[in-house]
């Protein structure tokens, strides 16, 4: 559940001609109709303009605790400009219900299987369902921290920012009393615009989505879950757009190279993590090393560390001991790694509000770690 690669939501699209079509109404009341070819016409073809004769296709969509099952028929163009009919399912992790935090997997999907097929529509098996054509992944990464921890990783994110990309960068901190929503979190881009190298991301706190966008959702099949999870439970998610990501991730060197369903199912949690850490560095600056001298000596290379990067906000015990890198000499090393652990521990004992602020960071530069920051 926490820290590791989930599959969250995707579109999976299956030939018609592989789905058995029960309520006939799926493919003639929801097929997009024209009675007159004029109203074709680009210009003319717009919603609201079609008149009354004509119907615009529409999707099964049947919503039950919360959860929304979706599917409709789309004929697509391929290679050799012919027309392919494929039926699209859009799933997604809350099919599971009680087990949604396990996400998407090939031990699990077959109860989104029997879910659609119950509602009398359609028939598909699992065997094709796995051979369906996979696009729109949503990857996930559950993890648990403290709210001002949070804030502090998302201020991290804030300060160093790619300069190119800043623009698509969105802090949301909301609260609707009336609307009895909330929200916390950033977003990357938008799941519309996003392109290979400016990814859709986002960081949102679930535990609030779960008690207010989706409490019904939570009512039916979560509730109750500990204090100690629904309050610090912080999710992030990487959309694979389509067939040209895919292409663009597995050039880059990861697992990416999933056709049907079948073949996502396969990816580890691993690999599916990799994936999903390397959306955010599109959008985030690395840190680069300062370049000391090799005449320095090791305290001279550690009053430089601190005075460049002690003014910055967020250090943990960690960043504070990076200095140490720097040097050469092993024995050096390790006696004026130890010289630092000694002053460090030093301040910490006599002030724990500093104890308090340099464990704040350690977990907010954990979580960012987790998601390939």
């Amino acid at each position: 559940m926490f820290n590791t690669g989930l599959i969250d939501s995707l579109k999976i699209r299956v030939k018609l001609d592989k789905v058995k079509i029960i309520d006939k109404r799926l493919i003639t009341d929801f097929i997009a109709y024209y009675p007159n070819i004029d109203e074709l016409d680009g210009e003319n073809n717009q919603q609201g303009n079609l008149g009354e004769s004509v119907r615009k296709a529409e999707p099964y969509t049947k919503i039950i605790n919360g959860i929304t099952y979706r599917f409709y028929i789309k004929a697509f163009i391929d290679a050799k400009k012919t027309a392919n009919e494929y039926v699209v399912f859009q799933i997604s992790a809350k099919m599971l219900k009680e087990q949604y935090f396990e996400g998407i997997s090939s031990s699990n999907y077959g109860r989104i299987v029997d879910d659609i097929n119950s509602f009398g529509v359609l028939h598909i098996t699992k065997k094709d369902f796995l051979q369906g054509l996979v696009s729109d992944i949503d990857i996930c990464i559950n993890q648990l921290i403290d709210l001002k921890s949070l804030k502090t990783a998302f201020s991290f994110i804030m300060q160093n920012p790619n300069e190119g990309k800043k623009p698509l960068i969105h802090y949301i901190n909301q609260s609707n009393s009336i609307k009895n929503t909330s929200n916390l979190g950033m977003d990357f881009n938008k799941r519309e615009k996003a392109a290979n190298t400016t990814p859709y991301c986002k960081i949102y706190h679930k535990g609030f989505e779960l008690l207010s966008k989706s409490i019904v959702f939570y009512k039916a099949f979560l509730e109750p879950m500990k204090t100690s999870v629904i309050d610090n439970l912080v999710r992030y998610e990487f959309t694979i757009k389509a067939h040209k990501h895919k292409e663009y991730l597995a050039s880059k060197g990861f697992k990416a190279d999933f056709k049907t369903f079948y073949d996502l199912l396969a990816a580890s949690p691993k690999d599916l993590k990799l994936i999903a850490q390397s959306g955010l560095k599109h959008y985030i600056e690395p840190k680069q090393k300062s370049k000391v001298s090799n005449e320095l000596m090791p305290n001279d290379i550690m009053v430089q560390y601190y005075i460049e990067n002690l003014i910055k906000l967020g250090f943990d015990e960690e960043k504070l001991l990076g200095f140490t890198y720097l040097i050469e000499d092993p024995s050096s090393k390790s006696r004026t790694k130890s010289k630092a652990k000694k002053l460090i521990d030093d301040l910490k004992n006599r002030d724990k509000n500093l104890k308090a602020e340099i464990e704040q960071n350690d977990r907010s530069n954990t979580f960012l770690k987790n998601l390939g920051i």
